[in-house]
């Protein structure tokens, strides 16, 4: 009588093809997950951006200025310092991996600012022009937006 069964051959090639299957997946996670933490960095300082140009232009108090906020950290931009800023942004976006905000720098003419984010996947070096970090020496500012029409910097 025949006996059917697999070989250990045949055993050893199905558990490496499934052990090549499963490492690819995990480091694709990993990259996909770091893609989308980034995005939503991006989408973040984009909604501080539309709060502080509604603010800009819609506060009576503003008139016409950007506000002064002199703290390096996005975190207590609705504790009253800027008056009535929590109209336009309920709550400020935290960074979706440290435990703090991106930073945020205002110019001193009030003409402008500048909001500042770390990104995992990009390895390009501090954009703060050595000024500064984003919650930290690991985490160096590497994305950076300003206001509509002007290239970022105060």
């Amino acid at each position: 009588m025949q006996k059917k069964a697999f070989t250990l051959i045949e055993i050893l090639v199905v558990v490496t093809i499934i052990g090549i299957l499963l490492s690819t997946a995990i480091i694709s996670y990993g990259s996909l997950s770091k893609s989308s933490r980034d995005a939503r960095r991006k989408t973040d300082l984009e909604q501080i951006r539309a709060a502080l140009e509604m603010w800009r232009s819609s506060e009576p108090l503003a008139n016409g200025q950007y506000p002064d906020y002199p703290e390096a950290d996005c975190s207590g931009l609705n504790d009253g310092a800027i008056p009535n800023f929590w109209e336009y942004l309920p709550q400020i976006p935290a960074d979706p991996k440290a435990a703090s905000g991106p930073l945020y720098k205002c110019e001193s003419t009030l003409t402008g600012y500048s909001l500042y984010s770390t990104l995992e996947l990009d390895t390009s070096g501090n954009i703060c022009g050595g000024s500064g970090d984003c919650g930290g020496a690991d985490f160096p500012c590497k994305y950076a937006v300003g206001p509509y029409g002007k290239t970022c910097g105060p």
